[in-house]
């Protein structure tokens, strides 16, 4: 995969002068650029990195030709060094897929993307989905099917929903599922919904926690995550819904 970002240069108006659109765009692309630089290398440096490779070249991963990101949110949030982060990992798994000989369409989808971060995520070769917000899955949905891989960092429990609706979901990166039903109260709403879609979905997949160090800082608020993989759905016990 490549990763020079190709920044393109502001042209002069007809006065001499940069147009300031432009150079405040040209501006925000290198800085993503060197904060992108030194995420990756923080990232190779990792016990993380070995633990996401060292799943990947499972023989029993359902094989991949497509890889979407969802919920991986504006580069330029509060939280901006948990998306990079996030976004380091996605570029990462993409990378090694690739390098194990898949032939790897990447896309990325998120309502809250700026111009800029979809010109960013483009010079990785990466295309971008459209959703009219957070609570559908737009063409994503079109898009998912038996090859692809879903990395999804942070999704809200609704967006899981619509997600396993899909019913194409083979291979998914995202939450771990045993920590999620527990980061709320018993008896809570949000335990209860976690709890059914656990009960009604995960349960039909192969879970492998993902391990490693060194990565992920205090600041960043990580979650455990895991990877998962769809098992043979005639050896599990009806779903309840």
């Amino acid at each position: 995969m490549p990763h020079a970002v190709e920044v393109e240069q502001p042209t002069k108006s007809g006065r001499g002068r940069v147009p300031k659109a432009k150079a405040s765009s040209s501006r925000e692309l290198r800085q993503l650029r060197s904060l992108y630089d030194q995420s990756r290398d923080h990232y190779l440096e990792s016990t993380l990195s070995l633990s996401i490779n060292n799943l990947l070249q499972s023989k029993n991963r359902p094989a991949v030709t497509k890889i979407i990101s969802l919920g991986l949110g504006s580069l330029a949030s509060t939280d901006q060094s948990r998306r990079i982060k996030q976004l380091t990992i996605f570029l990462a798994i993409a990378e090694q897929l690739q390098q194990q000989g898949s032939k790897l369409e990447i896309y990325a989808q998120d309502p809250s993307f700026s111009k800029t971060d979809e010109a960013f995520l483009r010079s990785f070769g990466v295309h971008i989905l459209s959703t009219p917000s957070a609570t559908t899955l737009g063409e994503a949905a079109q898009c998912i099917d038996k090859s692809t891989l879903v990395y999804c960092p942070f999704l809200t429990l609704e967006a899981y929903e619509l997600l396993f609706s899909t019913r194409d979901l083979n291979f998914f990166i995202g939450d771990d599922f045993d920590a999620l039903r527990i980061k709320w109260p018993k008896h809570s709403t949000g335990r209860k919904e976690a709890e059914s879609l656990s009960r009604s979905f995960v349960q039909g997949y192969r879970k492998r926690t993902v391990n490693g160090s060194g990565f992920w800082d205090v600041d960043d608020k990580p979650f455990p995550m895991a990877m998962y993989s769809e098992r043979d759905q005639s050896k599990l016990p009806k779903p309840r819904l």
